[in-house]
C-alpha cells in the first residue's frame, strides 16, 4: 500500500475530537452492530458505495461472533456473509488492544480478499474514528494498527499461525479447512473439515 495513501491515518497521530465524536467512539466500542450500521460503507454491484444496513440474519451473525468463542456459519453464497465478517473483524481489531487475528483459507487469494475487504472498511471511515497504521503494515497480507492489534492472512497449511498468539481465528471454505478435535468422553483425536464438525455438532445426516 503506498505511503501516500490519503485514507491511512498515521500511527500515533494526535487528533482532536468533539464531545459528540467521543460519545460515538464509546458507542462503536460497545456495540459492533452500531459501528457497522452507522459507519461501514460497502460496495454494491449496482448501487455502488452505500451504507451497510444489516439484515436481521447478519445482525445475528455479528452477535454470535461477538458473544461466542466458537462459531460455525453454514451459508449459501452471495448472502453478504463475507462483508459481514470483514466488518466485524475490522471492528475487533480497531476497538481492542494487542490482539492478533488470523484469516486462513485453502487458497491464499481468498484470505487476501478478506484483507482487502477489511482495508475497504477502514479506508471509508471518518479519520477521527480510525486507529493509526504504519504504511508498511497495510498491505495485501497484513494490517497492523497502533493499538497493538494486527490482522494476518495466510493459506491453510500445517504451519498456519505457528508462532502467533492468536486471539481470533477466521477460517474460510468449510469443506477444505480442517481442525483437529478431541472427544472429551472418549479421548479420540480426529482431523475434520469444518463441514464435518458442524454435522457432528448438530447431528446432521448426509
Amino acid at each position: 500500500m503506498p505511503r501516500n495513501n490519503k485514507f491511512i491515518k498515521s500511527a500515533n497521530a494526535e487528533v482532536e475530537i468533539t464531545a459528540d465524536q467521543a460519545l460515538e467512539l464509546r458507542k462503536c466500542m460497545a456495540d459492533p452492530v452500531y459501528f457497522i450500521e452507522n459507519y461501514v460503507i460497502i460496495v454494491h454491484p449496482v448501487k455502488g458505495a452505500i451504507p451497510f444496513k444489516l439484515y436481521d440474519f447478519q445482525k445475528d451473525m455479528v452477535n454470535l461472533y461477538h458473544n461466542n468463542d466458537r462459531v460455525i456459519v453454514m451459508s449459501a453464497r452471495q448472502t453478504g456473509k463475507s462483508e459481514t465478517a470483514a466488518a466485524y473483524l475490522a471492528w475487533f481489531a480497531m476497538f481492542n488492544f494487542d490482539k492478533t487475528i488470523l484469516i486462513v483459507s485453502n487458497h491464499n487469494a481468498n484470505s487476501m480478499e478478506m484483507i482487502s475487504r477489511i482495508r475497504g472498511v477502514y479506508e471509508n471511515l471518518p479519520d477521527w474514528l480510525k486507529p493509526g497504521v504504519d504504511a508498511d503494515s497495510f498491505n495485501k497480507h497484513e494490517l497492523a494498527f497502533d493499538n497493538g492489534c494486527r490482522i494476518v492472512s495466510q493459506a491453510t497449511t500445517e504451519n498456519s499461525g505457528r508462532g502467533m498468539a492468536i486471539s481470533l481465528l477466521y477460517c474460510l471454505e468449510g469443506e477444505t479447512s480442517h481442525v483437529t478435535v478431541r472427544n472429551k468422553e472418549t479421548g479420540i483425536i480426529e482431523t475434520l473439515t469444518l463441514v464435518e464438525l458442524y454435522s457432528r455438532l448438530y447431528n446432521i445426516k448426509e
